[in-house]
């Protein structure tokens, strides 16, 4: 089978495999699908340069495309995700290599072998490579065996996809600086490879989405609700689980944080998707990490904090207008605010703050 069919057939994979993983809603795969992205791109620019190379694989070897140098950073990524870790602006900077060398791979193909000394260093990036994509390989497998989290099917089988990666590697760095295997052929091997590649990110979506069963979570960290009959009912969907205790514990604690301490309830459209990319996790997991954790959903939790926040104000001001205050707080329906405000102190806010008016009349007095 000629070389060009192998390129072929891994990009139809490639393309197949974007689509299948597309359809997922999860912030990880999103560097998934840029890993797809990046290797397909790499695909074909070798595909055309040996189109254009009269079928040969010379020009392949001499303008190697700098796609490659995505591959390790992008997969990186994801195990930070996994390991429910931010992203700075100063993780990006493991991208700069693929910037530098992109604008190596321009200036080479314009000014070809003219300037031997610079075509010699570029050329010495792409011995380099090799190394450095598995470096990066190692690097992200220690981080999740170190940060396993028992019962993630996802992280296990992620962690086995890296190490058939960079077995994939070691084998062809083996193989090539032993030449223990013709060029070509070892080419067309390392290209096959991809197709299990896409196998396992293929199956990791669905892995992420299918049912592990556990006995539940009995305590968590942060402002625990005692489990009633109501919340018991709202957590039916999620009698199973895929989610680790400690991700759903870490998870709840980074969301408590932020309506304490950033005070984001009080923005009146505050939706499931803004606290998910607040958090970097998707919104089905988010949803499920507080109805398992804290047995409530997320609104219920948002306008709890919001009554918590009008109850306070109007404790230190009840001279003021009970609709300046609610708006305040981030409620903007009256219906919802008195609903709320009924169902966590028993009484409506008119009459609270009549109590709130006499009793500081009577500390006046006194």
């Amino acid at each position: 089978m000629e070389i060009s069919g192998a390129f072929l057939a891994v990009i139809l994979e490639a393309i197949l495999s974007f689509f299948l993983i597309k359809k997922e809603d999860s912030k990880k795969n999103i560097f998934l699908i840029l890993y797809i992205v990046t290797v397909t791109l790499d695909f074909l620019c070798e595909y055309f340069l040996f189109s254009f190379g009269n079928r040969n694989t010379f020009l392949i070897d001499q303008y190697p495309t700098s796609f490659r140098l995505l591959k390790g950073p992008l997969l990186f990524l994801v195990g930070r995700h996994l390991l429910n870790r931010n992203n700075t602006w100063k993780q990006y900077l493991h991208f700069l290599p693929f910037f530098v060398v992109f604008i190596f791979n321009i200036i080479v193909l314009f000014i070809g072998t003219e300037s031997q000394r610079f075509h010699q260093f570029y050329l010495w990036i792409f011995k380099v490579y090799p190394f450095y994509w598995a470096g990066y390989l190692i690097v992200t497998i220690v981080g999740q065996v170190r940060g396993r989290s028992s019962g993630n099917k996802f992280q296990k089988l992620f962690v086995q996809f890296l190490c058939f990666v960079l077995a994939s590697v070691t084998g062809y760095l083996i193989c090539g600086y032993g030449r223990l295997i013709d060029g070509e052929v070892l080419r067309m091997i390392y290209t096959f490879s991809f197709f299990v590649q896409f196998v396992f990110l293929i199956r990791l979506t669905q892995v992420d989405n299918q049912p592990l069963k556990t006995d539940g979570f009995n305590s968590t960290n942060v402002n625990e609700a005692p489990v009633t009959k109501e919340s018991q009912r709202k957590n039916t969907k999620y009698r199973t689980s895929v989610l680790s205790q400690d991700y759903v514990t870490n998870t709840n604690n980074r969301l408590i944080e932020l309506l304490k301490n950033k005070k984001i309830y009080t923005k009146e459209d505050l939706s499931l998707d803004d606290v998910s990319n607040m958090i970097h996790i998707s919104k089905n997991h988010l949803s499920q990490c507080i109805s398992e954790g804290l047995h409530t959903t997320f609104y219920d939790l948002i306008n709890k904090y919001r009554i918590e926040a009008f109850i306070e104000q109007i404790n230190q001001n009840p001279e003021l207008q009970i609709s300046e205050l609610y708006f305040h707080c981030g409620f903007r329906s009256k219906a919802t605010f008195y609903k709320y405000f009924k169902q966590e102190t028993g009484v409506n806010p008119n009459d609270y703050r009549k109590k709130i008016l006499k009793e500081k009349e009577l500390q006046q007095l006194n």
